[in-house]
């Protein structure tokens, strides 16, 4: 699938550098990076992308995109998972590890293309004013940043051709067996303010929440209490 890897010593962002490529290259193809200056994921929240971690973003056509940033969570999960069974997912896909951000993901879309960011802590320390809330892998064990990368690759070029065909829904079950809230009382900002019981996802990555005044489906919102 992925054909083209740009490697690339410091950038700003992968992000940035993969669309600026995309009009001189086809996709697919990757852009990864030792470190980034101004890594970001959602809401333009800052990334810290110090050398060790493993830092890019994919490009690629896809004719789906509903449920395609939670089933990129899944191939990275199988893999991180290999090195530490208690990885969990937080909707819509960051992943985590006692209750710490290990991994970021930020999906973006123009027309039938995707732009997938990656961030993983590997074998980047974190710094002591983020270790509140961020863990890196190597907190568990000597690892192998490359290594991995190749394994996700791997992983998600075997999967990718399911999504295709059948969307996110052959890998619901999986994704809900991981959420980190699942079944836990949790508010999430959408549209509006929303209170309720995490009962799972949707077959089109939907969250659904049993509120107080029925079901909730919510497309895109940001968790505020987890």
């Amino acid at each position: 699938m992925f054909k083209t890897i740009i490697y690339l010593k410091k950038t700003g962002s992968t992000m940035t550098v993969a669309k600026h490529l995309l009009s001189m290259l086809e996709p697919p193809f990757i852009v990864i990076a030792e470190s980034q200056i101004f890594g970001h994921g959602q809401r333009n929240r800052k990334w810290l992308s110090q050398e060790g971690g493993l830092w890019f973003t994919e490009v690629f056509y896809t004719e789906r995109i509903l449920g395609l940033s939670l089933f990129i969570s899944i191939p990275i999960l199988r893999v991180l998972k290999k090195y530490n069974q208690e990885i969990k997912v937080k909707w819509p896909n960051d992943l985590y590890l006692n209750d710490k951000k290990i991994a970021g993901i930020l999906t973006k879309t123009s027309r039938n293309i995707a732009f997938v960011g990656i961030g993983i802590n590997v074998e980047n320390d974190i710094p002591d004013k983020a270790k509140k809330y961020a863990i890196s892998l190597k907190e568990f064990g000597k690892m192998n940043k490359t290594k991995i990368f190749e394994e996700i690759k791997k992983e998600e070029e075997r999967l990718f051709p399911v999504f295709s065909e059948n969307g996110f829904a052959p890998f619901k079950s999986e994704y809900e067996d991981h959420l980190i809230f699942m079944n836990q009382n949790i508010t999430v900002k959408s549209k509006s303010i929303i209170q309720g019981k995490v009962l799972g996802v949707t077959n089109l990555g939907e969250l659904i929440i049993e509120t107080m005044s029925g079901i909730e489906k919510i497309v895109q919102g940001t968790v505020l209490n987890f």
